[in-house]
């Protein structure tokens, strides 16, 4: 028989490191994730943030929540979660395990919940328990500006991984032929790790989507990354390490004020623009500098008014690009609730996008 145990903030930390997660021959989370879930501004002391099945005493599924809040045109908050890892350990897959975990998310949250960046396999199961709906898709593009075979074949074929080594070297040979395609315009620029009183103020200030994030909360994703520069959790299946990774603002001034600013991630020389505030068509003038700046071999933009200043600067340049989906799904419930008229407006950093 599967019972099911959830773990809310308070209950979560140290878990990582209590004896009982020793014995877990798969990791249900990463030390990071732990203490960064634990801190989320918008977690309750009555959110379940981990729910662990077991089976007798021994584990054998997990699936973990990022709350978050939406915003009516009214005002209303709505508190839901995100679904941000699913597993079922193979030797009790067959046996419910999977819905079980969903359903007991489903009444802990009031079926307040969505999902994304899911495999094809999760698909098949949220619409076979008949919880979810597709909600969205947000077009993509990614721009290749250098060779990048080592992060981009081992997804193709496993024998690649093998020859990562090998493979990062032919990518640093081709790449010293291949030079950056533009340098940008020179708009006065700082690159912060932190958010000072000034760019407080300018983001505060800023119209943002149903999910508008503070900047207290981009301190939190600034502050609690998911991703280590150090080790790699053992036994856990979902990211957890990378070589070289970092978060930082990139802000423009035009007569000593901000006039546009962007919070970026760039994981293994690939770039994301998580989230953007101000004028749009000063970003494509100061990509090309973060792109050498950070040694960056591609990156993904999934937002169409940015893909479109883009396109429309063109900068900047790349060697190639192209288009991705990113797909949402949502509770039937909670879509209901919240009207058919309700636009999300989701920026790329939502979810759990920020952190991995």
């Amino acid at each position: 028989m599967i019972n099911i145990v959830g773990l809310n903030k308070h209950q979560l930390k140290g878990f990582t490191r209590s004896e009982g997660f020793k014995k877990f021959y798969f990791a249900p989370i990463s030390e990071l994730r732990e203490i960064s879930h634990a801190n989320n501004p918008r977690a309750t002391d009555q959110d379940i943030l981990l729910y662990l099945a077991y089976d007798n005493d021994e584990l054998a599924g997990y699936v973990g929540i990022l709350p978050d809040d939406v915003t009516l045109a009214t005002g209303e908050k709505i508190h839901f979660g995100w679904l941000s890892t699913l597993f079922v350990s193979e030797k009790f897959r067959g046996m419910q395990v999977a819905p079980q975990l969903l359903f007991e998310v489903e009444k802990n949250y009031d079926k307040n919940l969505i999902v994304t960046e899911f495999t094809t396999s999760a698909q098949r199961l949220y619409r076979k328990i008949g919880m979810f709906q597709d909600l969205t898709v947000k077009k993509a593009v990614r721009y290749y500006f250098k060779s990048n075979l080592a992060e981009l074949l081992p997804f193709k074929k496993e024998i690649f991984e093998n020859n990562k080594p090998l493979l990062k070297k032919l990518d640093n040979l081709i790449n010293t032929f291949i030079p950056y395609l533009s340098s940008g315009k020179n708009h006065l620029y700082k690159i912060s790790k932190s958010i000072d009183p000034t760019l407080e103020k300018f983001i505060s200030k800023q119209k943002k989507n149903p999910i508008g994030r503070s900047s207290a909360e981009f301190r939190w994703i600034l502050d609690f990354p998911w991703i280590s520069r150090e080790k790699e959790q053992p036994a856990y299946l979902f990211s957890s390490f990378a070589k070289d990774y970092e978060m930082f603002w990139v802000s423009v001034y035009q007569n000593q004020e901000i006039v546009a600013t962007m919070f970026c991630s760039v994981r293994n020389s690939h770039l994301k623009v998580l989230y953007y505030f101000g004028n749009v068509n000063l970003i494509p003038d100061l990509l090309p500098k973060i792109i050498r700046k950070y040694k960056v071999k591609m990156m993904t933009i999934y937002d169409d008014q940015l893909n479109s200043s883009i396109n429309k600067n063109h900068s900047p340049k790349a060697l190639y690009k192209r288009p991705l989906e990113r797909k949402y799904m949502i509770h039937k419930d909670f879509k209901e609730k919240l009207g058919k008229d309700f636009d999300f407006k989701f920026t790329d950093g939502d979810g759990d996008f920020s952190f991995t």
